[in-house]
């Protein structure tokens, strides 16, 4: 049975403080922990998409990869990336288009919720492999875990929640469509999950393990703005067991958007090169 999170979230039977995790900071940095060969993987993909695409430059293509992992998780600015890579501005799309085609990265689109005001359309790029966005952003894993190393941990984090909700998508018994949104006066959630009946859950992804009150104000301001739109807030952080903030308002650990069914690892970078091959 694969996972289902957004199922869940929706059950009845689903009581946040009887979900418990053995998952720490360690085990989570473990996830992007992996050093060996993301060179000479990434190499080999860019070369061989080189052969493939007559009119692409592999060190360009190899550039804009490491572009897109600083910082990791970051919305897809074309122009910044223009100017990191060396690519030109006026070239650089078709660039874009076949890194997301190489399976590297996913895209997760700005929200199209009806409960946004004038929120940017850019979407986050989020590295399939958070060990590549880790390596390609120049921090270790034993950076990772120390504790003035939470603000460098905290996207990567991020984007391996995202893309966990991104797959379960593709086999949920629930239709949703996913977003992040920032708005243009300053309101920032790190997802929200879209029913088709308009309604939305707010989700953020946090580094902490506890809960405290300043990392549901997003979501309370969302809840505000929604009304009777909200489905529900929910903070995944490190955590090892749920919390109940308030009604329709709940903290859960991040692993157990896999573990409430069956574990799922982040896709290792070697399973994208023997797709492509």
């Amino acid at each position: 049975m694969t996972a289902d999170f957004v199922a869940r979230l929706g059950s009845r039977a689903s009581v946040p403080e009887e979900v418990h995790s053995r998952w720490g900071v360690a085990e989570y940095v473990a996830l992007m922990a992996r050093e060996d060969g993301i060179d000479e993987e990434l190499h080999q993909l860019a070369y061989g998409a080189a052969r493939s695409l007559r009119r692409l430059d592999p060190a360009r293509l190899l550039a804009l990869i490491t572009a897109m992992a600083r910082p990791p998780s970051a919305e897809l600015n074309k122009a910044a990336l223009a100017k990191a890579s060396g690519i030109p501005a006026t070239t650089i799309a078709p660039y874009v288009d076949v890194v997301e085609r190489l399976g590297v990265v996913r895209l997760l689109p700005g929200t199209r919720a009806s409960v946004a005001k004038r929120a940017v359309g850019r979407p986050l790029v989020l590295f399939e492999d958070p060990a590549v966005a880790r390596h390609l952003n120049g921090v270790s894993a034993r950076q990772l875990a120390e504790l003035d190393g939470r603000r460098r941990l905290a996207p990567l984090l991020k984007s391996v929640a995202l893309l966990e909700l991104l797959r379960q998508r593709e086999t949920s018994a629930v239709d949703y469509r996913l977003g992040h949104l920032r708005e243009r006066n300053g309101l920032e959630v790190d997802l929200l999950i879209e029913l088709p009946d308009d309604t939305v859950y707010g989700v953020e992804v946090r580094t902490a393990a506890g809960y405290r009150p300043h990392q549901f104000r997003a979501l309370e301001a969302l809840a505000t703005r929604a009304g009777s739109q909200f489905r529900g807030g929910i903070v995944l952080n490190t955590a090892p067991v749920g919390f109940k903030y308030r009604p329709g308002m709940w903290g859960l650990p991040i692993s157990s958007l896999w573990d409430w069914d069956a574990v799922q690892q982040p896709r290792p970078l070697q399973d994208v090169l023997s797709r492509a091959g």
